[in-house]
């Protein structure tokens, strides 16, 4: 396996992993109003790291893959540009829900929910992009062109979406501890990890044991949640880091859906010196985010 490569997906693992707690804390502000205040507890210390990481994943792809930038730019760019506004909109609404509020006519929950609508947006939009690279489906033999027509009409591209965004919800009720209606996490969550395997199997992915294992080992969180009400929020993190992973190395090299990524990598010294700043500056990233949390979470310990 090309270094390159495996830092890269590693780096993509982590900002799916926290795009998915965002999804989650975009569910519960809509599901359950009485979540607010846990939801913000560990969201608010970490939604600037989680912008960090995906600037950080861009710079690095950039940098190992310079000959696929222009095909990216010619057929997603309409949708990058959209995401990064609504990325800029997000954090706006957050940082309004979380400051500014008492003194607008606007509540808490109502900007919150505002950021919720803007994140599920983004995640969508994110996931489709992963999907169509990954996959090809939308994109023509030129590599110059993206068909919305084709690949919205795809059934397995809009199961591979739904099927997340359930698992989502599912997953929502453990990591947060949501008591409404709880029993429909291990509904939502294994219905929609049928639907998700399902359909990144009809579209040509690779499966194998490890993707099941995972599976149930995810299942098994939510009922587990459902039966006793105890969840370990590192479970989740856990879960979905590794499912992520499992999916980029059982598919490893496959661009456009065909095993051709390793034709797009920079051979140069550049490639070399990206590895330490990418080691380096995930290191310093993630020391910031631990210390966040801590000081976040330190006024608490004290009282």
């Amino acid at each position: 396996m090309n270094t390159y490569i495996t830092i890269n997906y590693v780096l993509l693992a982590i900002v799916f992993t926290f795009l998915f707690v965002e999804g989650m804390s975009a569910i519960s502000f809509i599901y359950d109003r009485k979540s607010l205040p846990n939801v913000k507890k560990y969201l608010d210390p970490v939604w600037g790291i989680v912008g960090t990481f995906v600037v950080f994943f861009v710079v690095n792809t950039e940098v190992i893959y310079p000959a696929i930038m222009p095909s990216i730019d010619y057929m997603y760019v309409f949708p990058i540009l959209l995401a990064t506004l609504l990325f800029i909109g997000r954090n706006v609404f957050l940082i309004f829900s979380e400051y500014i509020w008492k003194d607008s006519k606007f509540s808490q929950l109502m900007l919150a929910r505002i950021y919720s609508l803007i994140t599920f947006i983004i995640i969508i939009i994110l996931l489709s992009i992963f999907i169509s690279i990954i996959s090809g489906v939308g994109t023509n033999s030129t590599l110059t062109g993206f068909s919305t027509t084709v690949f919205l009409s795809n059934p397995y591209i809009l199961g591979f979406i739904a099927g997340t965004l359930l698992i989502a919800l599912g997953l929502s009720f453990v990591f947060y501890k949501i008591e409404k209606m709880k029993f429909l996490s291990p509904i939502s969550t294994i219905f929609g990890l049928l639907l998700f395997v399902f359909s990144i199997n009809r579209l040509g992915l690779n499966v194998n044991y490890i993707t099941y294992v995972l599976g149930a080992a995810i299942a098994l969180i939510s009922i587990f949640y459902y039966a006793t009400g105890k969840a370990r929020r590192e479970t989740v993190f856990i879960a979905v880091f590794l499912s992520v992973i499992s999916i980029n190395f059982l598919n490893y090299g496959k661009v456009f859906g065909v095993d051709s990524l390793t034709s797009y990598l920079n051979n140069s010294a550049v490639s070399y010196a990206s590895i330490l700043v990418t080691v380096v500056g995930g290191l310093l990233l993630t020391a910031m985010l631990l210390f966040f949390l801590y000081m976040y979470r330190l006024p608490n310990k004290e009282q």
